[in-house]
């Protein structure tokens, strides 16, 4: 009989375990703390039907860009970019992983360099460059 009680008190703390965890990423993958210094409508590129929005937090110091799109339907994986005006300078801020993410901004990097905001449809070939698939972009403001 206390192997069975047992298994059930395991059990019911296991499932308490995963029910904290999820509400733990579910509280802290929620809206950035902090108030938007900058934000932009990401507007679907040439062929493509995905929209969403970016903005910018800062709190404590730091920057975190808030990224939210509908279905993008790649081919590969998404990656997150920071672009010049002009498209010809680029930093990559990560892999967007599902259809929205956050990530933090370099403490040292400046908007007003890097105002664009892009998301592409990378191929999986070991390349770290930008595929040239944008999906969405939009202008920080």
């Amino acid at each position: 009989m206390w192997r069975r009680r047992t298994a059930w008190v395991a059990a019911a703390s296991f499932l308490a375990g995963v029910g904290g965890t999820v509400l733990a990423l579910n509280l802290t993958e929620s809206e950035p703390q902090g108030p938007v210094v900058a934000s932009a409508a990401l507007d679907p590129l040439p062929g493509r039907d995905a929209t969403g929005t970016a903005s910018v937090h800062e709190a404590d110091g730091r920057r975190v860009l808030d990224l939210r799109l509908d279905d993008a339907g790649p081919t590969g994986f998404l990656e997150v970019w920071l672009l010049d005006a002009d498209a010809q300078r680029l930093v990559s801020l990560g892999v967007l992983t599902g259809a929205s993410g956050t990530f933090e901004l370099p403490a040292d990097l400046d908007l007003t360099e890097y105002p664009v905001v892009d998301v592409s449809d990378e191929p999986y070939d070991g390349d770290p460059a930008h595929s040239g698939d944008s999906i969405v972009r939009g202008r920080l403001a």
